[in-house]
């Protein structure tokens, strides 16, 4: 097979298995909220404390959008605001127990279910499946910091 048909297919495989992860991990999980609200959720448990405007900013957001998650989120009880005493138009963002929770069931399912896929592979399948992952996060990460390098002149 071609490099061309061979990173088609792979673009393929990858957008398939992500949607089957979320649409699982949601059904798994029974879970009360959307996978974008679940993702926002995971997003502000690395941020804790982050407002929605650096939500939007992180994520390529608009703000009505993150708006419209964080009001579900805090309609499940997942997700609280805080006000800042010295500016009342800022709110920062803090996952409730209940949040914290649901991320801890989420993650464990994941992490159940993708061993579970996984069993099938052999050992050094695995082993070249994570360099694979690594190499890759690493590329992307380096172009990352090129460009906000470059963006920052």
């Amino acid at each position: 097979m071609a490099r061309k048909e061979l990173l088609q297919e792979i673009i393929e495989t990858m957008g398939a298995f992500k949607r089957l992860a979320q649409s699982q991990a949601l059904l798994a999980a029974d879970c009360p909220v959307s996978y974008a609200q679940l993702e926002l959720l995971l997003t502000i448990d690395t941020h804790p404390g982050a407002t929605a405007k650096h939500l939007a900013e992180q994520l390529r957001m608009t703000p009505g959008a993150i708006s419209q998650f964080i009001e579900g989120l805090e309609q499940h009880k997942l997700l609280e605001r805080q006000t800042d005493p010295n500016d009342r138009r800022v709110q920062y963002l803090h996952i409730t127990r209940a949040g914290s929770k649901l991320l801890r069931d989420t993650k464990r399912r994941r992490k159940q279910r993708i061993e579970q896929v996984m069993q099938g592979l052999s050992d050094e399948e695995l082993a070249i499946w994570l360099r694979v992952q690594q190499k890759f996060v690493a590329q992307v990460q380096a172009e990352s910091a090129t460009k906000t390098k470059s963006g920052s002149k």
